[in-house]
């Protein structure tokens, strides 16, 4: 239990049925609405330590492993469809009703896929700094490259992982070990990621080819698109993610659409600026 304290999380949870395992982190009271948070790729529900006991001053908040992620079922398929569909049996069996729906990078994808499918059991939607386009449209994006590069990361311990990230993170410092989970000791010693190269590579594929135009029209329950800083991304960049903001803009024809940039941010938010991403979600959720 001080394992679980130190990452914010009450206790941990694994829920399993039909060929279905989710861990879930579980902070806050048991009659507080209900918030779910979903991690970027590679991550695990640590991701949001720095912001889960804050929200749960207020909430109950769920935090879950996605297929393949840290404690929950490791075997494929590695697609959105999947994950959504892991997620809907999941909320369904339990008799699970979101006030707010959190989703990160490209879980925002699968999330927005939830939110269209069961409206009923989702009020509200905050999708921080993902979703919102195709990985296939980013400018430079090399699906080969960059699942290559994902697979032969290696890291001499958890320790220098947790280093190298907070070397490009620069946020507030999180907890000791909090990656523990998305790695895995390989045979030289050395750790690489957890998450298998079937995986990353299913994953971006989705990422790369989902129907944008079908998914953003289908969602009807209020969203906030919660950005990252655009001016610390090289010019190119900054003008397809300022292009992409506008396309989702017109193609979410249903439900009402918020969106802010937190000045600074980089792509992880929740890490650099925990208090910032904080404010914006209750904001929103109360409304």
């Amino acid at each position: 239990m001080d394992k679980e304290n130190k990452y914010g999380f009450d206790q941990i949870k694994s829920w399993e049925q039909g060929g279905i395992r989710l861990s879930y982190g579980v902070a806050g009271r048991e009659e507080a609405p209900v918030l779910l948070l979903l991690h970027a790729i590679r991550n695990t529900k640590w991701l949001f330590a720095g912001i889960v006991p804050e929200l749960a001053k207020n909430y109950r908040v769920l935090a879950v492993d996605l297929r393949g992620h840290g404690a929950s079922a490791a075997e494929g398929p590695y697609t959105f469809e999947q994950v959504t569909e892991d997620l809907a049996q999941w909320l369904e069996a339990e008799d699970i009703r979101l006030q707010g729906l959190v989703a990160a990078s490209f879980s925002a994808v699968p999330a927005q896929m939830l939110a269209s499918r069961l409206p009923e059991r989702i009020r509200r939607l905050v999708l921080l700094d993902g979703g919102f386009y195709r990985l296939d449209q980013v400018p430079g994006f090399d699906l080969k490259k960059t699942v290559n590069r994902l697979t032969n990361t290696r890291f001499g311990s958890v320790e220098e992982a947790e280093w190298l990230f907070a070397e490009r993170y620069r946020g507030p410092q999180m907890p000791a070990g909090w990656m523990a989970q998305e790695l895995r000791r390989l045979e030289d010693g050395s750790f690489g990621y957890l998450l298998p190269e079937e995986a990353f590579r299913g994953y971006f594929q989705a990422y790369s080819d989902f129907d944008s135009e079908g998914l953003f029209a289908s969602v009807v329950c209020p969203r906030l698109l919660l950005l990252a800083d655009e001016q610390l991304l090289p010019a190119e960049e900054r003008s397809f993610y300022r292009a992409a903001v506008e396309a989702y803009q017109e193609g979410s024809r249903q439900g009402d659409l918020h969106i802010h940039m937190i000045d600074g941010a980089q792509h992880l938010l929740m890490v650099t600026h925990p208090r910032e991403t904080v404010e914006q979600i209750v904001t929103f959720i109360q409304k």
